[in-house]
């Protein structure tokens, strides 16, 4: 548990906000005792801060991680349609859907267009809670069956914390199974190398693809979300390099 919370942490400060807020600390710590290297650490955290956040480099960086994953073709018949888990944020002030974050609501669509198209299909959601008082994949599963999904076409895993301990977790039920992994195109690469090394074969089904927004000239926090999404998933992939799994 410690390992795991360690590696979220880390990988946060290495975002492109946190990582600008620790550059510009450093550099405003640094001032009186090592001016030079202060002014290039505040004039690097001023540049991060700004490209991250412009249109054309946040584009550009997305797309290195989106790949070619072009939208589930319907005419690919299915046994299991598998919906990663996400992010949820509990509140009874809002319907079960708006509980979802953008990503797990895409997602969670995707797999239902999907779904409907295999009458015979199980829907396969996940995810734990994290510091939410509610399982994220139960959220999903309510919401699954309000949109008139039959609760026996859907199998719950409550405790995977990431998308490594889905793939194991669901082994059991998907080996000899064709099926379709439901994701956002940043995250497939690293998604399906998981449940390969599994020795499954899944077929990728991209949820969302945020280099397909249209991109001007300006500094916004769109840009900056699209940034942050490449190297949350650029530095993925290097972990799951360094560690073989």
């Amino acid at each position: 548990m410690l390992a795991f919370e360690l590696k979220k942490f880390i990988g946060l400060l290495l975002m492109p906000i946190p990582l600008t807020l620790v550059l510009l600390t450093l550099g405003i710590l640094l001032l009186n005792r090592l001016p030079r290297t202060a002014r290039g650490l505040l004039v690097t955290g001023t540049l991060l801060l700004l490209l991250t956040s412009w249109g054309p480099v946040a584009t550009r960086l997305v797309n290195l991680v989106e790949g070619d994953y072009l939208a589930f073709d319907l005419e690919q018949p299915v046994d299991v349609v598998v919906v990663l888990g996400g992010c949820h944020s509990s509140d009874r002030r809002v319907p079960p859907a708006a509980q979802l974050c953008s990503s797990s609501l895409y997602r969670l669509v995707e797999g239902l267009r999907i779904l409907e198209a295999n009458p015979e299909a199980e829907l396969f959601v996940s995810g734990y809670a994290g510091y939410d008082r509610n399982n994220h994949a139960e959220i999903t599963a309510e919401i699954a069956v309000g949109m008139g999904v039959d609760p026996d076409r859907i199998r719950i895993f409550r405790t995977p914390r990431d998308t490594r301990e889905e793939a194991a977790l669901m082994r059991p039920w998907l080996e000899d199974k064709t099926f379709a992994l439901v994701t956002e195109a940043s995250h497939l690469k690293r998604a399906i190398r998981f449940f390969e090394q599994q020795d499954l074969s899944p077929m990728p089904a991209p949820a969302l693809r945020l280099g397909s927004e249209g991109s001007d000239l300006k500094v916004q926090a769109l840009q900056q979300h699209k940034s942050e999404r490449a190297f949350y998933e650029i530095l993925g992939l290097l972990w799951q390099r360094m560690i073989g799994n």
